[in-house]
């Protein structure tokens, strides 16, 4: 993470009222006072109520040394204490201690039982830090269903990551939309310049080429010429975020003049036309495969166009061929799966949506697709519980939306 998203930080503190290194001292003699009242009278141990009035005392005073040494007893002391566990995470965290950081969040979301989700996003970003990519995304992803709570730069920020970890493991259909709200966070905020203030973070715009692109890489390790591609790129698909179809149609425009055969542009091209314009997307689609021929999302597209004209047959092979190039990409098990179910030919399509279910066991759209090719192979009881599940991640990624 570069230097604004970890200014950025300081909102993650500012979300539970937490003083920080990066908030003034109200009151710097506070923490010495601390100090000396801890140990109690001679021979006897401090009690953890006493332990926790000296830290948040400490906290107040910004002595974060301390404020750790003095939480750090205290949750020792009282393991369920949620509250410890957070404000020790937190300036963990903020002293870029990043596995003590993780270990305080891993027991605030075993203590919490009201409002967990900001602690796995902490844990998510902690993870993150420490490069175990898998079990970072596992974290955020648990935090964004749970619910982040009101603070928009909190929310940015776990957001953004989420966006850079499913496009570096290989889900650039989840790290869109996760990206696109983080671009809608900005505009938010600056309602009189959203254009300008969602171009200024570069970092962001960035993370939106990469994830665009479907180049999966962290914009941290792009080489260096392809740093103006993701960038120009970035710009386009936050002109998408933002619905600005008339600008971003002139940011593809001189896109494609840049890079006409740079993998992934005429690919990123074609999903932008997809609504509007069927057919050119289609010609883009055949494009992107003639530049990258391995282009498994390409042809993942093509297949769902076709599924839309009704012929499945040709929808069938390229959706094989998706499927052959990339046996954990589940979209393109979900278009298989689809495609057989239309021809009539429930147990590939079943075979197949349940493999795609495997792969994103989150995703409504896997589960509603093998509630309805259960449905129609006669699994009635099966299908039904499908569907339940569709409906409760839907529901979820409704309220998440709307966060």
């Amino acid at each position: 993470m570069r230097a604004g998203h970890q200014r950025t930080c300081a909102a993650v503190l500012v979300l539970c009222g937490i003083s920080s290194s990066f908030a003034q001292a109200r009151n710097p003699e506070a923490g010495q006072r601390a100090k000396a009242r801890v140990v109690g009278p001679v021979g006897t141990s401090p009690s953890f109520e006493q332990l926790a009035a000296r830290a948040r005392e400490a906290l107040d005073a910004n002595d974060v040394p301390e404020a750790i040494r003095l939480f750090g007893h205290a949750t020792k002391l009282q393991p369920a204490w949620s509250e410890g566990w957070w404000h020790l995470g937190t300036l963990q965290f903020d002293s870029q201690r990043f596995t003590a950081a993780r270990d305080a969040f891993t027991h605030f979301v075993a203590a919490e039982r009201k409002q967990a989700g900001p602690g796995f996003a902490m844990l998510g970003l902690s993870e993150f830090h420490l490069k175990r990519y898998p079990e970072a995304l596992a974290a955020l992803e648990r935090g964004l269903n749970l619910g982040l709570g009101p603070n928009p730069d909190f929310n940015r920020l776990t957001l953004y990551h989420d966006g850079l970890l499913n496009t570096l493991l290989g889900q650039s259909e989840i790290a869109l939309p996760r990206l696109n709200r983080a671009a809608n966070l900005i505009a938010a905020a600056n309602p009189t310049a959203a254009r300008e203030a969602v171009f200024a973070d570069t970092e962001l715009l960035d993370a939106l080429g990469t994830a665009a692109l479907r180049i999966p890489k962290l914009p941290s390790e792009l080489l260096p010429a392809q740093i103006p591609l993701a960038r120009q790129a970035g710009r386009a698909q936050a002109l998408i975020a933002l619905q600005d179809r008339v600008a971003a149609e002139a940011e593809f425009k001189q896109l494609l003049a840049l890079y006409p055969s740079e993998p992934g542009v005429h690919y990123m091209y074609g999903v932008f036309l997809l609504k509007e314009n069927p057919p050119l997307a289609v010609d883009e689609f055949r494009k992107e495969i003639q530049v990258s021929p391995a282009h498994d999302a390409a042809r993942v597209q093509l297949a769902l166009a076709l599924l839309g004209t009704a012929d499945y047959e040709q929808g069938l092979k390229y959706a094989k061929e998706a499927v052959a190039l990339a046996p954990n990409n589940f979209v393109a098990r979900v278009a298989c799966g689809r495609l057989w179910l239309e021809l009539g030919k429930t147990g590939p399509a079943v075979r197949e949506l349940r493999a795609a279910v495997r792969l994103a066991p989150g995703s409504p759209d896997a589960h509603f697709a093998l509630s309805r090719a259960l449905a129609q192979a006669g699994q009635k009881a099966e299908a039904a519980q499908e569907r339940q599940k569709f409906e409760r991640l839907k529901a979820l990624t409704d309220a998440a939306n709307r966060q």
